[in-house]
């Protein structure tokens, strides 16, 4: 339609002919707005606009809609004829004009021929009439589905105008007009909604890690009337397999273990209407078994009776595994801890190693289990503890050969083997016995470089029976294992050989020095799993202890004087241990030592030696905040006859004038005072702010007693 025709034509109408023949023209443009293409409901509704100010002659003509909670009515298209154009308006209060309000919701239409004095609009005079130079107004309500959403606004500016019976049916016609092609893309958009919200629920639900289903309750009877396509990729069955209970019903899939606790959760949430959340294993299409996770709920009818229930069910098979991981690693920690505590005791070897067997029987619940000893001077395989079918059995020894066993030892390195064992086996050169293992794990027992025997803990039944989480944890029992079998090993040959001191003392330093480095191993093992820096914190200095004691030993050990050992060389040991203990934390510290040749008797050197890791474990602590650069000086030097003085300073942050360290109540302030008295000794603490610290010790040498 031509809108420019149309209005010039209603243009030359009003000035050839009387007001008595516009309702045939009024009849025509309505007739011309019906047949308009209503597609675009925006465009449609500012044509009308247009149409009806150039019929009428009228200056502006609006539409104005409620919001939604119809506290207010804004103007969503004005149309001014003088101009051509639309423009914007504002937005009008119910609680400020509640008669003109009143007047839109209880009559067919307002006509004002003078809107400021008229009852029903005056409350718009000052603030929207005169404003805008309003004299006269005409509104018409909007209706959808029966009610009012809003008005056709028609104003007259600069003049009075009296409103004719014919314009207002008109302006009535237009506004019937206007409401039926609302309600007709009102439907539109409803259907087109319907259709997109069904799009999105179908998108969702095929999005889903999981399924949803429906299950219909006839009778006693129970058939699924609906499951989603994400059952196929959890189990392996599709939909229509299972609708209506066609080839199978679902419980069939369930584990014949979770049934009786999932009818029985289910069973009490419906009678309480109440949601259910169970959780239980499957058997899918190929056999495999998997964790699932439920949440439904009942679905009752007007007479509140049970007639379905509607859920969701999803995957939680990596999150079982995830938390089974978790307990395993608890239970191994506990493991590592129980070994520790049996493999620091002193005991012949034969008992060693029914003890390493019997642990290994219950951390592994009752696996087959062997233990291989290796004898290299003797080039022999033993087996003294060999587990299998739930019986110990007594296995002769062999000659070293080219067999599992020989390949762990020469390889030194721990191995799991899950599946195609007898390929795996053959490609490294091993023949594979006759009823051998579907799944096995092996560690060497290592001690250093030495390689004491092998561990093999073996599954007949299962292929990928083991993890490699086992495997690791393995291989610390294996350390373990062979670090206290070569204490043993030493203790059986010493106790034997009591006829020179020296090299049972020797071997008694050698087995603390391997327990103190057992106890420093379980440490830092622990800390692994530690996420609390103070516990981490208190781990690293107890570790410092330790090994403070271990270096001494070491050092005893491996010299063959007895009695006295280099300091100096300790000290040095020392510091390279707080290096490695605290790696990138030492960045910026410069250590300084001035000792010399400096000899002490072992029952000075250990508590001056803990000292030391003391209070320089408190300046790494405390004096170089935020990685900030600075110096440890360690000196120790001769006074008189057995009198020494040892200084420890750093150049940090010091304390303040009034803090007292040597009243302080840590554990590290408390162990030196102690040390200093345990050597006759006195203690002097020299700090102030940005000074740094200083501890002078002065003690004398103990009396030593000879161990010879």
């Amino acid at each position: 339609m031509d809108f420019n025709n149309l209005n010039s034509r209603f243009d030359s109408f009003s000035a050839e002919h009387g007001p008595s023949e516009f309702s045939s023209h009024y009849h025509s443009v309505l007739l011309d707005l019906k047949k308009m293409d209503k597609a675009d409901l925006h465009v449609f509704l500012k044509k009308v606009l247009d149409v009806v100010a150039n019929s009428l002659d009228i200056e502006r003509v609006s539409i104005w809609f409620f919001d939604e909670g119809r506290t207010s009515i804004y103007c969503d298209y004005l149309y001014l004829k003088k101009y051509g154009e639309f423009a914007n308006e504002t937005t009008l209060s119910v609680t400020v004009y509640p008669e003109y309000f009143k007047a839109i919701e209880t009559k067919l239409y307002i006509a004002a021929d003078n809107a400021q004095t008229d009852p029903l609009t005056k409350e718009l005079s000052e603030t929207y009439l005169k404003p805008r130079g309003i004299f006269s107004m005409m509104d018409v309500p909007i209706y959808l589905n029966g009610e009012i959403i809003g008005i056709i606004c028609h104003e007259e500016q600069d003049k009075q105008r009296n409103w004719k019976r014919v314009e207002i049916d008109f302006a009535t016609a237009i506004s019937t007009l206007v409401s039926t092609s609302i309600e007709i893309d009102f439907g539109k958009n409803k259907e087109r909604d319907f259709h997109e919200s069904q799009r999105f629920l179908s998108t969702l639900i095929s999005n889903l890690p999981g399924y949803v289903y429906r299950v219909n309750k006839e009778g006693d009877t129970w058939s699924i009337q609906y499951i989603s396509e994400g059952v196929y990729d959890l189990s392996g069955h599709k939909p229509e397999e299972l609708v209506k209970n066609k080839v199978l019903y679902y419980s069939m899939m369930v584990n014949e273990d979770d049934k009786t606790t999932g009818r029985k959760i289910i069973s009490e949430a419906l009678a309480s209407k109440k949601p259910y959340q169970i959780n239980y294993r499957i058997s899918t299409a190929e056999g495999k078994i998997k964790w699932v996770w439920e949440q439904g709920r009942g679905v009752y009818n007007e007479n509140d009776e049970l007639i379905a229930t509607e859920g969701f069910v999803t995957d939680i098979t990596e999150k079982k595994l995830f938390e089974e991981e978790l307990i395993n690693k608890n239970r191994e920690l506990s493991a590592i801890y129980h070994f520790g505590r049996t493999l620091s005791r002193l005991a012949e070897p034969p008992a060693l190693i029914e003890d390493i067997g019997n642990m290994l029987l219950k951390l592994f619940a009752g696996q087959n289990i062997y233990v291989a000893l290796y004898n290299e001077p003797e080039n022999k395989i033993t087996y003294p503890f060999y587990f299998k079918d739930n019986e110990k059995l007594d296995i002769p020894g062999r000659e070293f050969g080219s067999e599992f066993t020989e390949f762990i030892i020469r390889s030194r390195k721990g191995m799991i083997l899950n599946e195609n064992l007898e390929t795996s086996l053959s490609f490294m050169g091993i023949k594979a016995k006759e009823n051998d293992a579907k799944s096995l794990i092996a560690s060497p027992m290592l001690a250093g470089e030495k390689v004491l025997g092998v561990i093999t803990i073996q599954n007949y039944r299962l292929e990928n029976a083991f993890t490699q989480s086992q495997l690791e944890l393995l291989t610390t029992i294996g350390s373990q294992a062979a670090i206290a079998l070569e204490n043993s090993y030493l203790y059986s040959e010493v106790t034997k050989s009591l006829k020179e001191k020296e090299i049972l003392l020797q071997e008694v330093h050698h087995r603390v020095k391997n327990n103190l480095q057992v106890m420093s191993s379980l440490i830092k093992l622990q800390s692994r799993y530690l996420q609390d820096e103070k516990m981490l914190e208190m781990l690293r200095e107890t570790g410092g202890r330790i090994q403070s004691m271990a270096i001494v030993h070491t050092k005893i050990y491996n010299s063959k004087d007895y009695e006295y050992i280099q300091f100096g060389e300790y000290t040095k040991n020392l510091i390279e241990n707080f290096q490695s203990t605290y790696g990138y934390k030492l960045r910026n510290v410069r250590f300084n030592t001035e000792i010399g040749e400096l000899k002490l008797n072992i029952d000075t050197a250990i508590p001056c030696g803990l000292i030391i890791n003391e209070l320089v474990s408190n300046s790494v602590k405390y004096a170089f905040p935020d990685g900030r650069a600075g110096i440890i000086d360690i000196s120790v030097v001769h006074v008189q006859d057995n009198k020494y003085k040892l200084t420890v300073k750093d150049n940090g942050i010091g304390t303040a004038a009034e803090t007292d360290l040597v009243k302080s109540d840590t554990l590290g302030i408390q162990l030196v005072t102690l040390l200093t008295k345990q050597l006759n000794g006195t203690m002097e603490v020299n700090s102030a702010p940005e000074k740094g610290t200083e501890f002078i010790i002065t003690f004398e040498e103990a009396i030593y007693k000879s161990r010879r």
